[in-house]
């Protein structure tokens, strides 16, 4: 008995003296020219911090994420890297420190290498960089198998591979890669696992566009602790290249009253305070310089769809009319369309894709190319835009 009882308290001991650990993560968010979020989640409230070191420095610099003066001691750690140069590449290291029942510090746990044993690294964006390219997809759905949001295992993968990442310089997920975001640890283990097993083996950066699905479930506030944006609203607005890309939340196609959220939504209000923010866009020189003005919204916007698309028609879409935007590019439908310059009075196309199909597109300063693919590599329909002169 006595043996028992030494052996459960030096297991209780060992399990109470346990070290903190990194469970999902690192990855980069909100990628421009001179910025990013480095985001990653432990078990245990933890003080965490990113050491970034870009090419041809011989030191690394140190990035805490803090607020009034104090340092955030949390699981969900969202970094901001500040002050940076455009177009260069960095290596970033990121470190967890728990304080344990006494006070004190822990020693810290750090990570550096994904899961192939290659460096964390991203490259920043840059204007000046004559030719991108991207890959985009929309309406994945994971964490659901049903008749209207089907979703096989290993179909995130079938479409997104390291061959067809190669060479690019981002991926766009176009809105509802889950059909509700119901805790963190589906969200991560379901949607990561295939994500990042991907991903790393490329160190493709990757822009989130919410969609109304994403809006949804028990762990749907904590979209910005995972996909911060500079703008702290998951609309926002980016540059690389000749390309300016502006990223539209349209948020839920159903009215507020919708059954659908009990009486807790309040979305026409978002959309209005996105307007006045977009406006702000399109009087910003930088958007008014860029040869290629293009707009990813998950919901199509026009005065036909259900009320949540007619809505941010007026706010959303009528802002941006007659301002040289060459297209737009939404999902939700799960279903190609393409509707051209003048449908519905519009005065830029607008291209929807489906969850079967992928986009793969080139902007240099002649054209810019868009590829719609089915999942099989198949070319089904290709578009040209001329830059704004």
């Amino acid at each position: 008995m006595k043996r028992f009882l030494i052996l459960l308290v030096a297991l209780c001991v060992a399990f109470a003296s346990q070290a903190a650990e990194i469970l999902y993560g690192p990855y980069v968010q909100a990628l421009t020219e001179d910025s990013a979020y480095v985001v990653w989640v432990t078990d245990k409230a933890t003080y965490g911090w990113v050491e970034v070191k870009g090419e041809g420095e011989k030191r690394a610099t140190t990035h805490i994420e803090s607020n009034l003066g104090l340092r955030y001691n949390r699981r969900i750690h969202r970094v901001p890297v500040k002050n940076l140069k455009a177009g260069t590449l960095y290596e970033y290291t990121v470190f967890a420190q728990e304080v344990d029942k006494n006070g004190k510090l822990s020693k810290p746990v750090s990570k550096s290498k994904n899961v192939h044993g290659a460096n964390f690294s991203f490259r920043t964006n840059d204007r000046n960089k004559e030719s991108i390219s991207f890959m985009m997809i929309t309406d994945i759905h994971y964490d659901h198998v049903g008749a209207h949001h089907s979703h096989t295992p290993g179909y995130f993968t079938s479409l997104v591979t390291p061959e067809r990442l190669e060479g690019k310089d981002f991926i766009v997920f176009n809105g509802d890669m889950v059909t509700t975001m119901a805790s963190e640890k589906s969200h991560f283990e379901k949607l990561f696992t295939s994500l990042h097993n991907t991903l790393d083996k490329t160190a493709t950066p990757f822009y989130f566009v919410r969609g109304n699905h994403d809006a949804r479930g028990n762990f749907a506030h904590s979209f910005l602790e995972l996909y911060p944006t500079w703008t702290e609203q998951p609309y926002f607005a980016f540059r690389h290249g000749p390309v300016f890309f502006i990223v539209i939340d349209g948020g839920e196609d159903k009215p507020d009253s919708d059954i659908e959220y009990y009486g807790t939504a309040a979305f026409d209000l978002y959309r209005e305070a996105e307007g006045e923010w977009l406006k702000s866009v399109m009087e910003s020189e930088e958007f008014k310089s860029a040869p290629y003005r293009v707009i990813f919204s998950h919901i199509p916007l026009n005065d036909r769809s259900w009320h949540g698309g007619r809505h941010a028609w007026k706010h959303l879409c009528q802002p941006c009319e007659n301002r040289g935007v060459q297209l737009m590019i939404s999902g939700h439908t799960h279903r190609y369309s393409y509707r051209d310059k003048g449908v519905d009075n519009q005065t830029f196309p607008t291209l929807v894709f489906g969850p079967k199909q992928y986009l793969d597109v080139t902007a240099d300063k002649e054209k810019m190319t868009i590829l719609v693919k089915k999942n099989t590599g198949e070319t089904i329909k290709t578009f040209t835009y001329l830059p704004n002169k």
